[in-house]
């Protein structure tokens, strides 16, 4: 049993990831990262939700 609670998921490698990365990386945000402000995504389908909805 891994002591993270966070697991490792593939992300997608589609326009919608490609785009929310270049935004958040002018943040300094890195998808997946290590750093502490860095967004942790579980679930591919959020970056098509948070592109078309706009916020988190």
């Amino acid at each position: 049993m891994s002591s993270s609670c966070i697991e490792e998921v593939s992300v997608p490698d589609d326009n919608w990831y490609r785009i929310a990365n270049e935004l958040l990386s002018r943040a300094d945000i890195t998808i997946n990262g290590s750093a502490p402000s860095d967004i942790r995504v579980k679930n591919p389908d959020f970056f098509k939700r948070f592109l078309q909805d706009g916020s988190l």
